[in-house]
């Protein structure tokens, strides 16, 4: 233990941290917003989107020329339309239930298909979604096709509302990222990625013969461990966790159209997670692991990658244990 806190001069062998966990996450073109609203089965009351994500990356569309089609099995390509290297992947379907030679349709702009059989549709899909497919993703591994991180915020909605996905098409930074977007990259797309994030608390406690605190710090120590086991955990209102988890990540990923928290986080004088101060929380870290989806997120401040992890502290004193230097 003394190698691992490198010393035992510190004020409280007892501190609490945070770990702000991805638990679920949906990724929804953003024009597809509003009906995907209204059809809702991933997030609930009791598991709701409290954190959202606005990215962009390569619109892909079908080629709407003739395809090759034999019975029962069709062969089509997707275009990636990016501004330095426009590409052409070949995708391949087969339906062992068609009872008829195979119909491809499509219209302008080519964001959306259909093969169908004498009885109906057999697939209607978007080539912007199919191509991100499990059935796909060992035969399109396309890093221009991975997420760009523009902006995040909370989904938190009027008077404590739990989700507020209806209002998100309509948000006002959202909307100014459609409008440049349309502008400077026709080229891309705008995807919402849409998140639930699960709080789990810990409780640090080194030994006493190790660190040993004053008669006045053992007291803070003792309330510390009181709250702990009285709440099974670090009590807080949703609203302190979803605003504390919202910080921490623009000022890890730092997206382009976030403008609070890129500098301040964290900070005693903001109020929005004040409640962080006042329980004295030592530390808080958050992750995200999207390994389950095909593509990677990103930004100019971050690697491309499926798993995203990084702890704040929200106190530095030298006399306090440093858990980014113990577990860093």
């Amino acid at each position: 233990m003394k190698d691992i806190l490198g010393g035992n001069n510190y004020r409280f062998g007892v501190e609490t941290f945070l770990l702000m966990y991805l638990n679920q996450y949906q990724f929804v073109l953003g024009s597809d917003l509003d009906s995907y609203a209204q059809a809702n089965e991933v997030f609930t009351e009791d598991n709701p989107c409290n954190i959202y994500f606005v990215l962009r990356r390569p619109k892909v569309t079908v080629d709407p020329n003739p395809i090759k089609i034999d019975g029962n099995k069709a062969n089509l390509n997707f275009i990636i339309h990016n501004k330095d290297e426009v590409g052409m992947v070949n995708v391949g379907f087969e339906f062992q239930q068609a009872q008829s030679e195979l119909e491809f349709r499509t219209e302008y702009p080519y964001n959306l298909f259909t093969l169908s059989d004498k009885n109906g549709v057999l697939l209607g899909a978007r080539p912007s979604t199919l191509i991100d497919s499990i059935q796909l993703k060992d035969n399109i591994d396309v890093p221009f096709l991975d997420y760009e991180v523009l902006y995040i915020g909370q989904a938190y909605g009027i008077n404590g509302k739990r989700t507020a996905l209806d209002r998100l098409s309509t948000h006002e930074t959202v909307q100014k990222i459609y409008t440049h977007s349309l502008t400077q990259y026709p080229d891309s797309d705008i995807w919402i990625l849409l998140t639930n994030f699960s709080q789990q608390s810990m409780l640090f406690s080194a030994p006493n013969d190790l660190i040993k605190t004053k008669k006045e710090d053992s007291q803070i120590e003792i309330e510390k461990e009181k709250h702990f086991f009285n709440n099974n955990g670090i009590s807080l209102t949703e609203k302190q966790r979803i605003n504390f988890t919202e910080a921490a990540l623009i000022k890890y990923f730092q997206p382009k159209y976030n403008k609070e928290f890129k500098n301040s986080f964290p900070s005693a004088k903001h109020k929005s997670y004040s409640e962080c101060y006042d329980l004295d929380i030592k530390a808080l870290t958050i992750e995200l692991d999207t390994s389950e989806n095909t593509r990677r997120i990103f930004t100019e401040n971050t690697e491309r990658t499926h798993r995203h992890m990084k702890m704040f502290e929200f106190n530095s004193d030298a006399d306090r244990i440093s858990f980014m230097k113990v577990f860093g």
